[in-house]
């Protein structure tokens, strides 16, 4: 039984080894070879020998084409995709966009060669530098693409550039993970199978020449331009994208537009520009090549400048002339960048320099920091009373500093004409327009600022990154030069500044290499802090409107004079100025009149607005009067009625922190009046002393002597009074209001009215830290003069 099994095995084995050898006869290679990939174009435009498309054999195409397409492979995937463009000959050529091809083979696999030919347009390798051009010994390039489509310019033109519809033929193979290629085109050898011709043509373009600042029209300009060049193109559903521009360059009689033998230049291709990225502009100068001359001499033109241009399109299509390609100009010497300081953005945020609220009335985005949870936002330098820039200096202070230049900023009228502010009134926040205007006549010479250089307090501005970019005038003297777009750009923040005054230059260099003759200055000083302690002397500001019945200049001096008589030690008098009647302050960029470096070498400063007749200023005066007040400043106001509304300016401007100091709830209204006329409500006769202070006497001819004032005389009392229904808890009342009796003589309150005013607080004290805050709602100069004084003792008893 066992034999007979293993006999039965044996004959079975035998039986599979001798099919496997039958089946096996003749076979030879791999055992599973590769299948080729193939590839078709996808897209609708073109020609080929296909029954579809055939027809459109004699079709005339846009030169400009997208084409795509797609491949599979049976047995892999597609690793890459080759193209390339042949012309009418079967030659393979460059094209706009694609002009980088390997006509030899040096990159292009044997296999590939063999198959189809050369010329098969280059691409990066993934992952290579694409600084370096693809013709670059050292550029890693290759044929393939994982692109699946290509934009492809045709030609259209004949060798002279005029349009010429043509034919040419784009080719497309792929190749799969094994290195297989897609297959050969049935009825044209080393054709793809993937092709497409296309019967090209295009319209003429136009060009249009100019410079970047305009076009001068045969006027004068300076002897730096950059030419700019622009094509326009009919073609449609194709954007209008120059291939090249050209240009020329010649001198013309001015009387018959002749052109001078001998002065006209070869065209010039825009891309061989050694100062210029971009083949739209050209610069020209005296140093170019080609260069510029005078054509003005003695302030005569004795020759003009022409440029005539044209522009080729992508299809090799070159415009033709127009009035439109030419540009004439004259060039003239003498002019001169103007280099300006923009005070809106020069500003300083530090620890005893800042605002503690949004100023809205600039458009300017300020930097600021938060102190205990609030903001603090960096203000311009105040004015001191030597007319000089300052601010009170701290370890952590910034200044910001902001340049440019005439005409870099204009106004865009409804007619697109650009109007320029008078000379000292440029603002950063019209419209940038970037024309240069000559410092002397304010005209456009049709040139562009290239550099700014730097000087600070009187050495080149160090700046690392340009270390080595020095300029020295014939003078000796040292700039730092930047290119208009380096980092810096326009602006420098200053830091870890010494106190003592600072000085900043800058100037404009423009495309003429020409700087500005007279730069452009800002000097600020930083002082030290004035501790209370250390602080002496009164000063008191007069922003009393000059008025022979209502504030008469001389008889005010002489009564806070007189107020002050007791004390010895500095007293100074100030007026601050206002439009017509020049006084002792000078305005900021903010309007401001008061500087803290002033205000902080004084124990108190008096500040009165007496007349009742006008506001007064002090609404503008928040900023240096708060930093005052927060150093431990002492301050004391004297107003009328207009005191409620001054207030209330604080209040809606959000300046919440002087509006305390006053010792007044930060509300709307924050206080009210008696009246606002002199001849409404007269009823104030007297200040009536709290917390020991004395009474004071409203001074009328009736209860002691004569005023200046012939309404109050009239009248026996004084209507415009401000008094403060509410108060801080803080705040002291010092004095209340003392009315007439209902059975006055001379224009008696109702009992209503001697209810409602009488014993009002018109004047408050309020203490915050060192400070000693003193607020009237009445006018001292129109008390009398002796009781004004002693109530003026008290106070100086208090805080000296």
């Amino acid at each position: 039984m066992p034999d007979k099994t293993t006999r039965l095995l044996k004959l079975l084995i035998l039986m599979v080894l001798t099919s496997l050898v039958l089946t096996g006869c003749g076979k030879f290679g791999e055992k599973f070879a590769n299948q080729e990939p193939n590839i078709v174009i996808t897209s609708y435009e073109g020609f080929d020998d296909s029954e579809l498309l055939e027809d459109y054999a004699n079709t005339e195409f846009l030169f400009q084409q997208k084409i795509f397409w797609h491949a599979t492979d049976p047995d892999g995937v597609i690793t890459g995709f080759a193209y390339r463009v042949i012309n009418q000959t079967g030659d393979p050529i460059a094209t706009p966009g694609n002009h980088f091809v390997d006509y030899t083979g040096d990159y292009t696999p044997k296999e590939v060669v063999e198959r189809f030919g050369t010329g098969w347009v280059l691409h990066y390798k993934p992952g290579a530098d694409q600084s370096l051009p693809l013709d670059h010994p050292e550029a890693r390039k290759s044929i393939w693409t994982t692109a699946k489509y290509a934009v492809i310019n045709f030609p259209a033109a004949d060798a002279n550039g005029n349009p010429l519809t043509m034919e040419s033929t784009f080719e497309v193979i792929a190749v799969d993970n094994r290195g297989g290629l897609t297959p050969v085109a049935t009825n044209y050898p080393k054709r793809s199978v993937a092709w497409r011709s296309f019967n090209a043509s295009s319209q003429r373009p136009t060009c249009i020449v100019s410079t970047t600042k305009g076009n001068p029209n045969g006027g004068v300009v300076g002897s730096g331009l950059r030419l700019k060049f622009t094509m326009s193109d009919t073609d449609p559903f194709i954007d209008s994208t120059p291939f090249k521009f050209e240009f020329k360059m010649m001198k013309i009689n001015p009387a018959d537009s002749t052109v001078i033998a001998g002065t006209s230049t070869e065209w010039i291709d825009t891309s061989s520009s050694n100062h210029d990225t971009h083949i739209d502009e050209y610069l020209i100068t005296r140093h170019t090549d080609p260069a510029l001359t005078f054509d003005v001499q003695n302030g005569t033109v004795k020759t003009l400048t022409k440029i005539e241009s044209r522009a080729y399109d992508l299809s090799g299509v070159v415009s033709g002339e127009t009035r439109n390609s030419l540009l004439f100009f004259a060039v003239k010497t003498g002019f001169a960048p103007k280099t300006l300081m923009y005070p809106q953005k020069i500003y300083a945020l530090g620890h005893n320099h800042f605002i503690d609220y949004a100023d809205e009335s600039t458009p300017e985005i300020l930097p600021f920091t938060i102190v205990g949870g609030l903001q603090r936002f960096a203000t311009p330098f105040f004015n001191d009373l030597d007319n000089k820039n300052t601010a009170i200096n701290s370890s952590n202070i910034k200044v910001w500093l902001r340049w440019g230049w005439r005409g870099e900023y204009g106004v865009v009228l409804a007619s697109g004409n650009t109007v320029y502010p008078p000379p000292g009134h440029e603002s950063p926040y019209d419209k940038k327009v970037d024309t240069v205007l000559d410092r002397y006549t304010d005209a456009n010479y049709f040139s562009e600022i290239t550099h700014f250089d730097l000087r600070l307090n009187g050495e080149p501005y160090n700046y690392p990154p340009f270390a080595n970019s020095h300029v020295t005038d014939s003078d000796g003297k040292e700039w730092l030069r930047i290119p208009l777009y380096s980092p810096l750009g326009q602006s420098l923040v200053l830091t870890t500044l010494a106190s003592g005054e600072h000085t900043f230059e800058v100037r404009c260099v423009d495309l003429q290499g020409e700087v500005d003759p007279e730069p452009a200055v800002y000097k600020f000083t930083l002082h030290d802090p004035i501790e209370p302690a250390n602080r002496s002397g009164v000063l008191v500001i007069d922003d009393d409107q000059n008025h022979a019945s209502t504030s008469p200049d001389a008889i005010v001096l002489e009564r806070y004079q007189n107020m002050l008589s007791d004390y010895t030690g500095t007293k100074k008098f100030i007026t601050r100025t206002r439009v017509g009647f020049p006084g002792d302050t000078y305005e900021d960029s903010r309007k401001r009149h008061l500087s803290t470096t002033d205000l902080q070498k004084y124990k108190l400063v008096i500040y009165h607005s007496d007349n009742p007749s006008e506001s007064g200023n002090l609404k503008s005066e928040n900023d240096a009067l708060t930093l005052f007040l927060r150093s431990g400043g002492n301050f004391l106001l004297s107003s009328t009625s207009k005191l409620n509304s001054t207030m209330q300016s604080f209040v809606l401007a959000n300046q919440k922190t002087f509006v305390g100091y006053m010792g007044l709830e930060y509300k709307d209204p924050p206080a009210k009046i008696l009246s606002d006329a002199l001849q409404t409500r007269a009823f104030f006769q007297k200040a009536l002393g709290q917390e020991s202070y004395p009474n004071i006497q409203l001074q009328y001819t009736a209860a002691n002597e004569a005023s200046f004032n012939p309404i109050v005389n009239a009248q026996h009392g004084l209507g415009p009074i401000t008094y403060f229904p509410t108060k801080l808890a803080s705040a002291t009342v010092l004095y209340r209001m003392g009315i007439k009796p209902t059975d006055y003589s001379q224009t008696p309150p109702t009992q209503e009215q001697y209810d409602t005013y009488n014993n009002q607080p018109v004047a408050l004290r309020n203490v915050t830290g060192d400070s000693h805050c003193y607020l009237l709602g009445f006018p001292l100069s129109y008390m009398h003069p002796a009781d004004s004084k002693a109530m003026m003792n008290k106070v100086l008893a208090e805080i000296m």
